[in-house]
């Protein structure tokens, strides 16, 4: 009788006993905006940080092609550095934690800066925007 009361006591407590489970959602928001005021001039160490944040679910399938500037990639993993390269072109992509840049070739010189995201899976732009280097 004891071991059958002992039993169940132990059923008892162990079923009372609650567990706290942390389930992190992934942020599947993609960002992309300047730092501080938001103008389409670019002025050197005023406007020209950007924060890029690409979700893991889409580091693959993200490209951005710049046409007459290019990325530098801050000691921030989200926060780059616009920089203006008049006639160049450039492509950036972050398929893992790596930042990677290449360039593409050139392109008529220009006092504008071309940026244009292009998803890989269709090949097709979802943002462009031109800014104007001062």
């Amino acid at each position: 009788m004891k071991l059958i009361c002992s039993i169940l006591l132990f059923i008892t407590i162990s079923s009372s006993a609650q567990y706290a489970l942390k389930v992190k959602k992934e942020d599947n928001r993609f960002l992309f905006f300047q730092k501080g005021i938001k103008t389409d001039t670019l002025i050197k160490n005023k406007s020209d940080l950007f924060y890029i944040k690409l979700p893991d679910s889409l580091k693959n399938n993200i490209q951005i092609f710049l046409k007459n500037g290019q990325f530098v990639k801050t000691e921030n993993d989200t926060l780059y550095r616009l920089i203006p390269i008049s006639g160049m072109k450039y492509s950036h992509s972050k398929p893992d934690s790596v930042f990677n840049t290449l360039l593409e070739g050139n392109c008529p010189p220009s006092k504008t800066i071309s940026i244009e995201f292009i998803n890989t899976k269709t090949q097709r732009p979802f943002l462009k925007n031109i800014f104007i280097v001062k």
